[in-house]
């Protein structure tokens, strides 16, 4: 059951059981002798059977690592966000610039409003992927039809907005 250890003198004399050298130091000093426990199938002591652990344990975890097992370290695939773009249009397929654009989340019921830029472009970047919009454009008080852009759609969205001429009774 317990192993054999080799005894030997110390300053003053008595035997003294082979230990870890900390362990061994206290013992001494407090005049102990000190055994250790030994596996009587391979031999080792605890401290051994400890370490082969914590080494076999570290070798499953660097293997995980390797093999990239979803232990919440690996980086999750972000989604890229949605742009709807196009132009704002007269009759004739001129582009008018500074026209009032208007985007509205339907899930959320937020606007934003730009202006469109020298040959009626407009752009609303970064939207979420998985929500429904609206854009209409107006320009001099003329508005321009809603048009639609469903979640289920493109993430590169193209919305041209063609604006009416105004009605001879319009101011």
């Amino acid at each position: 059951m317990f192993a054999r250890k080799r005894k030997r003198k110390n300053k003053t004399g008595a035997g003294e059981a082979r230990a870890s050298s900390g362990l061994r130091s206290a013992a001494a000093w407090a005049g102990i002798s000190v055994l250790s426990f030994a596996d009587p199938v391979s031999g080792a002591t605890t401290r051994r059977r400890a370490a082969r652990g914590l080494v076999c344990l570290l070798a499953v975890s660097a293997w995980q690592l390797f093999l990239g097992a979803d232990n919440g370290l690996a980086k999750k695939k972000k989604e890229t966000p949605r742009t709807i773009s196009g132009r704002v249009l007269d009759d004739a397929d001129n582009g008018i610039s500074g026209a009032v654009v208007e985007l509205t989340d339907l899930q959320t019921g937020k606007k934003a409003a730009i202006f469109s830029e020298e040959g009626g472009r407009y752009q609303f970047s970064d939207l979420e992927r998985n929500h429904d919009y609206e854009v209409k454009a107006s320009y001099k008080g003329v508005p321009s039809e809603v048009r639609k852009a469903s979640s289920l759609g493109e993430q590169q969205l193209i919305l041209n907005l063609r604006i009416p001429p105004p009605q001879p009774g319009d101011k």
